[in-house]
């Protein structure tokens, strides 16, 4: 489940999979309820129950994506955001810091070389020369595929090798009955002529006698067809009688039609064995259905009984494709010749107020059950909440939908420095926050996780109403360097002058043929001469202004309010090679510094501050 959210369209798949599932376990279950109450009625709606049932999951996926959704509200489940004041967190304890005796001075605030720094070690500006240096996030993204679509693609090779192998018997059948001979026996034949009439069959049905097979066989829906084994040359009239009326009673039933139907559903439910009993628990009252219709007309169970017990014994091999009907399987004879056997059931064949009764049963089950949404509500909440307890990028994806800004602006730098694939879609999402603060931290997440998806939405942020959150997107769009940011970054240029610093740092990141040119461009609008970007980093590291009390926390925030920007800056780059989580919303209020520097500083520390580093988690 850890990677299920990553994709909108896959999660759409996942949540649909999951609530078909459950959705369809319950209509089996009902009509595994509905099946034993109707004990003491005939095979055949019995079979009506069974079949019924399986149609209505072929419906589902359809109802449920479709349908208006009445979802169940999850009034036991309840996740809880715990408050992100440093203040109350207990210390972990000091840590060493450097002792770095560069002494570097804060650039004039109107002087232009001042930009943004980044915090990824692989760029060619300068980092921590010592101390606290940058420990890694956990691990890289993952590259292989997430477990929806590693579950997804499993469950499209079941139902593609289930297909096939229908498809494959088809054929076989196909194949017996394309090497078959007509039915030469006369008497075979006019009987089977009579059969067909008293039965009202209106379809034409071929008879056909073939050397492969060893017991009879039905298929086919328009033009079905008995195959007959070559010993029926041997067999009695009364034999011969008994064995067409159960193979032509498949035909009046119309069950080769249910029997593709019942095959589909299995195909696409192959996952669920509930799928799987029900469907084998319909063949057998599909079998018994068909016996009683032979026996409704009058044959005697015991001579009915003692011809399929002879025919059962004469296959040598269970070696029935599945494309068709056999009359005898000795996996279930015995159960077949008790019911045959007994007395005082009910036999008589489906009627059409039976079978309508049991579709207006199933529509009143499926349809109600497909409008409530299951999954999704409560039953996801308590797998989210099972999740986010062990898992810190399920957490933070939670808290991004706090009702308190502050929650979401902190869950949203904990996604960034995390830097999972989960976060990108839910961060994404956030760059619509109505909090402008929370869309400033989403973007500079985006901008640490680097995955091409952000870049889009990220070049749309280039308009957004607040300026700050503008001239984070600028950054984050030079952290993923992707060529297709050039264009737009030089027309957010031409709308705002403001912006030339953070572009031409980010047109130096992407680093392309395109992005070095309109790099340069901007240099000859500008009237100045072009240079790298370790040129427009900060400042080396270990200042002096706030290095007197570095070792305190509670001084280095408060030094982030202080009136000097030096002061602010040189806090801000000691919080960082500090590293304490208690800092951060401190260094994310930082972000709105009106000095470049100081914000640049702040972009720099949070990326130093990694969450997994320490115990104190909010």
């Amino acid at each position: 489940m850890s990677q299920m959210l990553a994709n909108p369209y896959m999660a759409f798949l996942v949540d649909l999979a999951v609530d078909v599932l459950l959705k369809g376990t319950i209509v089996l279950g009902a009509a595994g309820v509905a099946a034993w109450y109707l004990r003491g009625a005939s095979a055949a709606v019995r079979h009506a129950v069974w079949t019924v049932a399986l149609g209505c999951l072929l419906f589902l996926p359809i109802l449920s994506s479709s349908l208006p959704a009445w979802k169940l509200e999850p009034l036991y489940v309840s996740v809880e955001t715990p408050a992100i004041a440093y203040d109350d967190v207990t210390s972990a304890g000091d840590e060493e810091y450097c002792d770095c005796e560069c002494d570097c001075e804060l650039e004039e605030a109107g002087e232009s070389t001042v930009m943004f720094a980044s915090g990824d070690d692989n760029r060619s500006s300068p980092g921590p020369a010592s101390g606290a240096g940058r420990a890694s996030v956990g691990a890289a993204r993952p590259a292989g595929p997430s477990a929806a679509a590693v579950a997804l693609l499993i469950w499209a090779l079941g139902v593609l090798a289930l297909l096939a192998r229908l498809g494959l018997d088809t054929l076989q059948v196909r194949g017996i009955t394309r090497r078959a001979r007509d039915c030469r026996s006369a008497d075979v034949c006019e009987l089977a002529e009579r059969l067909v009439d008293s039965l009202g069959i209106r379809r034409p049905v071929r008879v056909v006698v073939s050397d492969e097979v060893s017991v009879p066989l039905t298929w086919g829906v328009l033009l079905p067809v008995v195959i007959l084994p070559e010993s029926v040359v041997t067999w009695t009239m009364e034999r011969k009688r008994i064995v067409l009326l159960h193979e032509l009673a498949h035909v009046i039933r119309w069950d080769y039609a249910i029997l593709l139907m019942v095959e589909i559903v299995c195909a696409v439910y192959w996952f669920n064995p509930l799928v799987w009993i029900a469907a084998r628990q319909g063949a057998v009252e599909r079998e018994r259905a068909c016996d009683d219709l032979a026996l409704h007309i009058g044959i005697r169970s015991d001579i009915y009984a003692t011809h399929l017990y002879e025919i059962a014994r004469a296959q040598v091999v269970d070696d029935t494709p599945r494309g068709a009907f056999a009359m005898a399987h000795a996996s279930s004879l015995a159960r077949r010749v008790r019911s045959i056997l007994a007395r005082g059931l009910d036999r008589s064949p489906l009627s059409h107020s039976q079978l309508a009764s049991a579709t207006v049963g199933a529509l009143l089950v499926a349809f109600p059950l497909a409008s409530v949404e299951i999954w999704g509500t409560a039953t996801a909440e308590l797998l989210r909440t099972i999740q986010q307890s062990s898992d810190p990028v399920e957490r933070r994806i939670g808290q991004l939908e706090d009702d308190d800004p502050r929650v979401r602006r902190y869950a949203a730098w904990a996604l960034g420095e995390l830097e999972s694939d989960r976060s990108v879609m839910p961060l994404i999402e956030s760059l619509g926050d109505g909090d402008a603060d929370v869309r400033l931290v989403a973007a500079w997440a985006l901008g640490e996780i680097k995955d091409d998806m952000a870049v889009y939405p990220l070049i749309q942020v280039l308009e957004d109403d607040d300026p700050l959150v503008r001239e984070m997107a600028v950054l984050a769009l030079g952290e993923i360097e992707h060529q297709s940011a050039v264009q737009p970054l030089t027309e957010a240029l031409r709308r705002e002058e403001r912006l030339r610093e953070p572009v031409i740092w980010a047109l130096g990141e992407i680093d392309t043929r395109d992005a070095i040119r309109a790099r340069n461009a901007v240099f000859a609008d500008w009237e100045r001469g072009s240079w790298g970007n370790d040129e427009v980093w900060t400042g080396r590291l270990g200042s002096r202004e706030a290095r007197s009390f570095a070792n305190d926390l509670g001084a280095l925030t408060t030094a982030l309010s202080d009136h000097d920007p030096r002061m602010r800056r040189s806090a801000a780059e000691w919080l960082g090679i500090r590293g304490d989580e208690r800092a951060v919303e401190p260094l994310l209020d930082a972000l709105r510094d009106p000095q470049p520097a100081v914000r640049a500083m702040a972009i720099w520390a949070l990326d130093e501050i990694n969450p997994s580093r320490h115990e104190f988690s909010h």
